[in-house]
């Protein structure tokens, strides 16, 4: 503190307090005023979390770096414009597999669910792969919200799986469709069907495989000349030997077109 004399009156700097020469020493001080900064304090604002994009699309199963067999059960969520989405498979290069047009049970604002299966012919070693789903934009067509899980495709074998023609081929109305693949089922029987979007057969055809082991096959079936132009599930299946049941289902989504 600083203290200086002028003219009888003494100065403390810093301070209000003023004090006369030859006052009452027994005279109480003036107290300091008390100065109240007129600045007021800037509390900042809370800013809100960013809030992340909701999740339109999952895949759930199977989880990421899983071993995995074919047919390659999928399952997930999806919140998609009219409830439609894609799956396929690539393979280390990129290329796809397999591909699938499919439903979710509710889209448009409205969470679902979905599931399918991804029916390639097996390797013949393990091999690594991508599966994804994504939808395509209703604007421009481009691939939007992707999600990918990278798995091993084993080289377990199923029952019954058809090599050819390949998932997503095409095939023109009344036309003989040769399809081949290899089996071993009960009493090397089976059956094909073409089955348009709802699930009804619209083309149907037997063959045998093997009985005992496995075995190719060659069936052909005629595409209904009548068939309209889309996607259509080939599926080749067994029937079970103990209550007649279908078993060992593999399909090959493909489209016909004229």
């Amino acid at each position: 503190m600083q203290v200086r004399m002028i003219a009888g009156v003494v100065l403390v700097a810093g301070s209000s307090l003023l004090m006369a020469c030859g006052d009452d020493d027994d005279a109480e001080p003036t107290p300091a005023a008390t100065t109240t900064a007129s600045a007021s304090t800037v509390t900042p604002g809370t800013t809100p979390a960013a809030t992340a994009p909701a999740t339109l699309i999952t895949i759930d199963i199977p989880p990421e770096g899983a071993h995995v067999s074919t047919p390659i059960e999928l399952s997930g969520t999806a919140n998609t414009f009219e409830a439609a989405l894609t799956v396929d498979v690539l393979d280390a290069t990129g290329d796809a597999l397999c591909a699938r047009s499919i439903m979710a049970t509710s889209g448009s604002g409205t969470p679902g669910t979905w599931a399918t299966t991804l029916d390639i012919p097996p390797p013949d070693a393990e091999t690594p792969v991508t599966l994804r789903a994504y939808e395509f934009s209703a604007m421009d067509g481009s691939i939007i919200n992707l999600v990918e899980r990278d798995v091993t495709l084993s080289t377990e074998r199923p029952p019954l799986f058809i090599t050819s023609p390949e998932c997503g081929a095409t095939v023109a109305p009344g036309s003989a469709l040769v399809v081949e693949g290899r089996g071993v089922v009960f009493e090397a029987a089976f059956n094909l069907e073409l089955r348009d979007a709802a699930g009804t057969a619209v083309a149907t055809a037997s063959g045998m495989a093997g009985g005992t082991e496995e075995m190719p096959f060659s069936v052909t079936m005629t595409v209904p000349t009548d068939a309209p132009n889309g996607k259509y599930d080939l599926v080749a299946f067994s029937f079970s030997a103990e209550d007649g049941s279908v078993q060992n289902e593999f399909s090959v989504q493909i489209f016909v077109q004229a």
